[in-house]
């Protein structure tokens, strides 16, 4: 029997699956990732972290599935977009890796705009774009940026570290702003002009392969420090927007998404590569197909946060359960989930967090619902801002992501939006990149039998439109006392 292993690495934790070979989930484990914050809006992880995570959660699963685990024929990565890992002569990593919900780049991003980079790369410079922090680190750190010899991206440096390779995709080159979106998706080429506003050249940066390529096998150190088998294939694969819709099905370029996890982020597939700035476009592992992302910087991190400062007597299936005792509107109180500055639509690194609406009548049930409110207008906000821009709007969205098994957000988020939501019964990134590495191992013809194969439809949520109209009043006042 074979078995297959996909591994995303998540801004919060570290997710691993392991399927068999009828795209059956046999089981799955995870690590926390913890963030440090050397100053307001700064966001850095030590890659170090990425890899005890990744050891605990192989030893986790090779524990309870020693069999199949023994039996694994191939491993696929994905992981977040943005996280470049500079590297020494050594291979050594000289600092750590600023992440994509970083905000100190703003004003490099703000040049970058004027210098009219999106011509180029049909995406909007902002601070969460690795180009402007990059740019940032030749100007505040330029001993660091003249001892960097190569740079990785965050699941291809940890994916090196089984394999030893050094190599990236189109989705994380487009990520990185530092090609022409064309030339990175048609002929696996960096741009000059955009890497020498960081000081780089093409030869800091890794080649550009095929997202489901071969990209090395599993060394024998590397076999010794996770328990994997010596030599089993380890394929390249990509950002985890770019592969999550693997737990979508039917796979068509018109797929459309919503994430709910550490960021909240909308997707719209397309066969279009036409840039609706400041939207992000990227490329899709479906052949000729193109996807519009917006995101928001903290979603289940709002959450968490909302439920520590608060609730922390209660983990999140309480707090759900206390919130659908609290009204629609939550009793007047407002939650703006702007932890570290906010990116869609309001693209605005200053950006602060507040809970609004206290008074001595309010209850924790108000505040529960309102975190969950809160979040759920931002995301309709940005559900809004892209059908605007891109002159288009979905029928159905499929939920994805941890927050994607809660129910009661579901039916919120189909109301709040006014848009059918379908839910399969695996919502999570490593179980798209397990059949992600089934299909590049050659067990399914192409990503849309493998998505079909691993598909169980598990819920539907069609919204209330008594709901939708009292949510579109909820959310005129969220805007306007934003506004104040």
């Amino acid at each position: 029997m074979s078995y297959f292993l996909g591994i995303d690495l998540g801004a919060s934790s570290l997710k691993a699956s392991l399927v068999d070979a009828q795209a059956r989930q046999l089981a799955s484990a995870s690590a926390p990732i913890a963030s440090v914050h050397p100053q307001a809006g700064q966001v850095e992880q030590n890659p170090a972290d990425w890899l005890s995570a990744l050891c605990h959660v192989l030893a986790s699963l090779q524990h309870t599935q020693e069999n199949s685990f023994s039996q694994i024929e191939a491993i696929c990565f994905s992981g977040g977009a943005h996280i470049a890992v500079l590297q020494g002569a050594d291979g050594a990593v000289l600092r750590p890796a600023i992440m994509w919900s970083d905000q100190r780049a703003h004003e490099e991003a703000s040049f970058l705009q004027s210098q009219n980079v999106e011509a180029v790369t049909r995406n909007r410079p902002n601070p969460t774009w690795s180009l402007p922090q990059l740019i940032w680190l030749q100007k505040h750190q330029p001993e660091m940026m003249q001892k960097c010899h190569r740079i990785s991206f965050a699941k291809d440096w940890l994916r090196s570290q089984l394999t030893g390779d050094w190599q990236t995709d189109a989705s994380e080159a487009v990520g990185a702003l530092l090609t022409d979106y064309h030339n990175a998706t048609q002929h696996n080429e960096w741009h000059d002009d955009l890497l020498a506003y960081a000081g780089l050249s093409p030869q800091h940066m890794p080649p550009l392969a095929d997202m489901l390529s071969m990209a090395g096998h599993v060394t024998q150190s590397a076999a010794q420090q996770t328990g994997l088998k010596v030599g089993t294939p380890v394929y390249q694969g990509a950002i985890d927007t770019t592969v999550e819709w693997l737990c979508c099905a039917p796979l068509t370029a018109g797929t459309a998404s919503l994430k709910l996890a550490s960021a909240g982020v909308l997707a719209f597939g397309d066969t279009s590569a036409k840039p609706h700035p400041p939207v992000s476009l990227y490329p899709h592992i479906l052949p000729d197909t193109h996807y519009h992302a917006a995101g928001m910087n903290n979603c289940m991190g709002a959450l968490h946060w909302v439920r520590q400062l608060y609730l922390s007597d209660m983990d999140l299936h309480e707090m759900q359960a206390l919130a659908q005792t609290a009204p629609m509107g939550s009793n007047g109180v407002v939650f703006y989930p702007y932890l570290n500055g906010e990116r869609a639509p309001l693209w605005d690194a200053s950006r602060t967090a507040s809970l609004c609406g206290l008074s001595r009548g309010t209850t924790r049930a108000d505040i529960a619902r309102a975190a969950y409110e809160g979040i759920g207008h931002a995301l309709n906000e940005i559900f809004q801002d892209m059908t605007a821009k891109i002159g288009a709007r979905p029928d159905r969205l499929h939920l994805l992501g941890g927050g994607a098994q809660d129910a009661f957000w579901g039916q919120m988020l189909a109301d709040m939006m006014d848009v059918e939501i379908a839910r399969g019964q695996h919502t999570d990134c490593s179980f798209a990149t397990a059949l992600m590495a089934m299909t590049a191992d050659g067990a399914f013809a192409d990503v849309t039998e493998a998505a079909a194969a691993g598909y169980q439809h598990a819920a539907h949520f069609t919204p209330d439109k008594s709901k939708t109209r009292g949510y579109a009043d909820f959310h005129d006042l969220f805007i306007a006392q934003r506004q104040q």
